[in-house]
């Protein structure tokens, strides 16, 4: 019964606003928009395509070079896949582990390009922006929380099973340090 009621009292409102709508100064959908009409799209193109993949991987060169954080997530990358080839993950590891990698590594990139964005607005104060600029960068530091637990849980039970040697005399048990005599 409450669920007709709703579905008339719905129609209801449909129906006033039809009737209403041509009265109403329509907005865009998009503010930033305005009232400019959207160009039409381009015909498709092969050229058109492979300029699109120059442009990514310019943002990519950019990201990695001039933004610190991510040579810091790239060094700590490279750290967790040298500690997993030692600990010789298995494949579905592996798996995991690529996948925390790149949350981070996509997060890194869309607060740069959110910053950038937000910093061509202007050099005022915007709480907007700083808003804006504060969820980008939590959004990184989730990533990077859920890249860590994933690090833990996949590798911790490896790690539980390697035997370091106490002495460098262990090392000749394991023919890590043999000499070909």
């Amino acid at each position: 019964m409450i669920m007709v009621c709703c579905a008339l009292i719905a129609g209801i409102l449909g129906l006033f606003t039809l009737l209403v709508s041509p009265f109403v100064k329509q907005h865009a959908p998009l503010a930033w928009r305005g009232e400019v009409a959207l160009p039409k799209a381009a015909p498709f193109s092969w050229r058109a395509r492979l300029a699109s993949f120059q442009f990514a991987f310019s943002g990519i060169g950019f990201v990695m070079t001039k933004e610190h954080n991510m040579r810091i997530h790239a060094v700590a990358a490279i750290l967790v896949i040298l500690v997993g080839i030692f600990l010789k993950l298995t494949a579905t590891d592996w798996r995991w582990i690529a996948v925390a990698i790149m949350s981070v590594i996509v997060a890194e990139t869309l607060n740069t390009a959110i910053e950038k964005t937000c910093n061509a607005m202007g050099n005022h104060y915007n709480e907007h922006v700083r808003v804006a600029k504060d969820v980008a960068a939590g959004a990184v530091l989730l990533s990077c929380g859920f890249a860590i637990f994933i690090g833990f849980s996949v590798m911790l039970p490896y790690a539980m099973v390697v035997e370091i040697p106490k002495n460098f005399n262990d090392f000749a048990d394991l023919n890590m340090c043999t000499s070909s005599k």
